[in-house]
């Protein structure tokens, strides 16, 4: 009896301390996947930073010398994995050089793997922009957020049905009294409208810019619905301006109410087509405009009402990288923003300095016997001249990791 009690207990023993084994391992070895996770993620994100810095040294080396500048894009949209997948109809050499680097990298070692892809922001709405004293910032981005919204009501029923005759202006008004500084409603004067907490105090608005789109939640009227169909379309990091030639579908459905479904369909196809090519200017895109039956240009309906179009390679990116390493997954969210290419776009849309008027000539002093003639100083600068892009590191202004 003696025997089988201590065989019985060195048994439970043994049992105890290989199951507290095996789960120390577990939790090791995912503790491991991760970190490997986070860093191939990381990587990501560094070959992504360096695509974005070939892409600016060649444009600038040689974007305007290009018949079609928009060949330089594909540096940076494509998406790029690790390990590379093989297309069909590779061939046999160059399958064998491509499988013989990927033995060679370290990732392989690790067994680790990711995938990066970077999106134009600029193609983005800048909600700030509700904010901005320049008005024609302001109500560019108000018409442009009730563009998204018309565009639903006009393609989804079900969405049509359950917000009928609900004021999407006088939410906007109340997204833009969150953000600009003053404490009056944009709605005909009065206090501002505030969001209500679960125990009916209200939520203070904040009178300052967005530091996250999460905040659009503190807004009063805004719902869990209303802010997924608008966090996709938006941004705080926004070029000033929609880049057409990078925007979506649903960011140019609300540029206006022209801009219907079959319209917008044939602008991405025309962008997308190599032997047309992306658009130049304003004057090219007004004319495919107006031979798709939209007459005149809808952009101006006066000019402080004029919608801010960019036409020139996209400056600002967003990164997503994805790492993985067994069954962990990290994610990482990066946005690159080029700070002299936004501020030179602000100061082109300032209105010119007003001419000096001419005065009588001050008589110049003549210089006494002996000294030297007084040096002619240069007169100010009547515009500002536009920055060079900056060709270094890409500056990240917003970094999120999941």
């Amino acid at each position: 009896m003696l025997a089988l009690f201590a065989t019985t207990l060195l048994m439970v023993i043994a049992t105890e301390i290989m199951y507290e084994t095996n789960v120390e391992y577990v939790v090791s070895t995912q503790a491991v996947h991760r970190v490997r996770a986070y860093w191939s993620a990381r990587a990501a994100v560094e070959i992504s930073l360096l695509r974005i810095s070939i892409f600016r040294q060649a444009k600038s080396l040689a974007g305007q010398n290009l018949p079609d500048p928009s060949l330089l894009d594909q540096i940076w949209q494509q998406p790029f994995a690790w390990p590379p997948p093989l297309p069909d109809g590779v061939g046999e050499v160059e399958r064998s050089e491509i499988q013989k680097a990927v033995k060679a990298s370290d990732l392989t070692a690790i067994r680790t793997s990711y995938l990066a892809t970077i999106e134009s922001e600029g193609a983005r709405i800048d909600v700030n922009d509700l904010g901005s004293p320049s008005t024609i910032l302001a109500k560019a981005t108000k018409d442009q957020l009730l563009g998204i919204f018309r565009a639903k009501l006009e393609n989804d029923e079900a969405f049509a049905s359950r917000y009928r005759g609900r004021n999407f202006e006088e939410l906007i008004d109340n997204i833009k009294d969150y953000i600009d500084p003053d404490e009056t409603s944009s709605a005909g004067g009065g206090p501002e409208a505030t969001a209500l907490l679960p125990d009916g105090n209200p939520i203070p608005t904040k009178n300052e810019p967005l530091e996250s789109l999460s905040e659009l939640h503190f807004v009063s009227g805004m719902s869990d619905e209303i802010y997924d169909l608008l966090e996709p379309r938006l941004t705080l990091y926004g070029s000033k301006g929609i880049n057409i030639n990078q925007a979506s579908a649903d960011v140019l459905k609300a540029l206006g109410p022209d801009f219907t479904e079959d319209r917008v369909a044939k602008i991405i196809e025309h962008r997308q087509d190599p032997k047309r090519g992306p658009f130049k200017d304003e004057k090219a895109f007004v004319e495919f405009l107006n031979s798709l039956g939209i007459s005149g240009n809808p952009f101006r309906e006066g000019e402080a009402a004029k919608v801010s179009l960019i036409f020139e390679p996209e400056t600002n990116f967003r990164i997503r990288a994805t790492g993985i390493s067994g069954k962990s997954q990290r994610e990482i969210t990066a946005i690159v923003w080029d700070e002299q290419a936004v501020r030179s776009r602000l100061e082109n849309m300032l209105p010119a300095a007003p001419t000096p008027v001419a005065t009588a000539a001050a008589p110049t002093p003549t210089p006494a016997p002996g000294s030297a003639a007084p040096t002619p100083q240069p007169s100010p600068r009547t515009s500002p001249t536009p920055s060079t892009p900056s060709l270094g590191r890409p500056k990240i202004v917003y970094w999120n990791e999941q």
